[in-house]
């Protein structure tokens, strides 16, 4: 019989570290002069695509709580929800995507496009249908060979364009808040999973086909977009002035399941920026990530990979980033001791429950979509479909 996974109780009491109003001076709010790297940034996008699974009422309704249009100001049309719109994409089983939901949020000083992740089994065919697909012609390559994942592709030409749910479209909405005159806006777009896959393949548009200006890209947990050769044209693209590379900031936690696939050919693109098992940001990679799964198997925690892509936990991470900028070396220290000890502990159980039933959804899914004549593994992903490094 397999133990059971540790709880609170079973953990040495550490005293829970506050360094002063530290944690309460993370607003949520972008810094728009940051030209690197932003932990407050990256956090704001975190906090972003987590909202996104919610309805778009609740969206909404969060943001204004939240302050995004300022105090007391209410959406207005500075908010345009988008979802799927059928009749753009094939009908097939492998190719169908219907549960595309986004928004687009525009306040004084920033345009914000966020994409959801996966909630459902057509969103987990979208995964697993690693067909690939030519660059569209109008992206302008220098390359007629370099190829994208289809599915995620079609997965953004669902909201891209207008279509009954929503007249205007994505692309025309983003373009009129972007050239508004006498307003001079920061764009950034994020998804966290699925999300932020469909982020990458919406940004490429906007800066290889529309010439826009995207102040920064964060995704978190995202899989795979391109092949090696569009992806090291990405990566190399000069964007008003700098490098795509420079613009992207792709968070990965430990060994989060997602970021793995889909397989080579498929590349990651951007700038990775790692959590190590510890919740620290970290250069170190494959062997942190190889510990860390020991690690999970040493407590009996056997869904780690499930875990790490928790959209919560990179809020916390992303959070506890920004804090961590703030402190002293020593405050740091400390601050990272209560951070280690607290990812040991189930802190919401019921959330483990949810993941583990998407994990199922997402074998079936794969089961279903997969055109491979190798036999699927129901008990695991097979590694044809998972692949540890970059």
């Amino acid at each position: 019989m397999a133990a059971s996974a540790p709880s609170a109780d079973d953990v040495p009491v550490v005293p829970v570290y506050s360094a002063g109003d530290a944690e309460e001076e993370v607003e949520f709010k972008l810094d728009t002069d940051a030209t690197a790297f932003s932990e407050q940034n990256a956090y704001f996008l975190a906090r972003m695509s987590a909202l996104c699974y919610q309805s778009k009422d609740e969206v909404r309704s969060a943001m204004e709580t939240l302050s995004f249009w300022g105090k007391g100001a209410a959406a207005g049309d500075n908010f345009q929800w988008f979802e799927a719109n059928d009749e753009v994409v094939d009908k097939s089983t492998f190719d169908a995507i219907h549960d595309t939901e986004a928004f687009v949020a525009v306040n004084d000083g920033a345009i914000v496009v966020v994409f959801r992740g996966s909630s459902g089994g057509s969103d987990w065919l979208t995964n697993f249908s690693i067909l690939p697909r030519d660059v569209p012609k109008d992206w302008k390559l220098e390359t007629t060979e370099g190829d994208l994942h289809r599915g995620f592709d079609d997965g953004v030409n669902t909201v891209w364009n207008p279509g009954p749910g929503h007249p205007e479209g994505m692309l025309a909405v983003i373009k009129r808040f972007y050239h508004e005159e006498g307003r001079s806006r920061k764009l950034y777009v994020t998804g966290h999973s699925l999300g932020g896959a469909l982020a990458t393949i919406a940004a490429a548009r906007l800066v290889f086909v529309d010439d826009l200006n995207v102040a920064a890209l964060y995704t978190i947990g995202s899989p795979r977009v391109f092949d090696s050769e569009v992806a090291a044209i990405f990566d190399s693209k000069t964007n008003h002035g700098t490098r795509m590379k420079d613009k992207y900031f792709r968070g990965r936690n430990n060994n989060d399941i997602v970021t793995r696939i889909p397989p080579s050919p498929y590349k990651h693109v951007g700038t990775e920026v790692y959590f190590d098992r510890f919740g620290a940001i970290s250069t170190t990679n494959l062997v942190d990530r190889l510990l860390g799964r020991w690690s999970a198997m040493l407590r009996f925690s056997f869904i780690d990979g499930v875990n790490d892509h928790s959209r919560s936990e990179y809020v916390r991470l992303f959070k506890q980033a920004v804090i961590s900028s703030r402190l002293s070396l020593l405050d740091k220290t400390r601050s990272v001791v209560v951070d280690a000890v607290q990812k040991v502990i189930p802190v919401n159980q019921e959330e483990v429950k949810v993941m583990q039933e998407e994990v199922e959804a997402a074998k079936e899914a794969a089961l279903e979509a997969s055109t491979s004549e190798q036999e699927f593994v129901p008990e695991n992903i097979p590694e044809h479909l998972v692949q540890l490094e970059d």
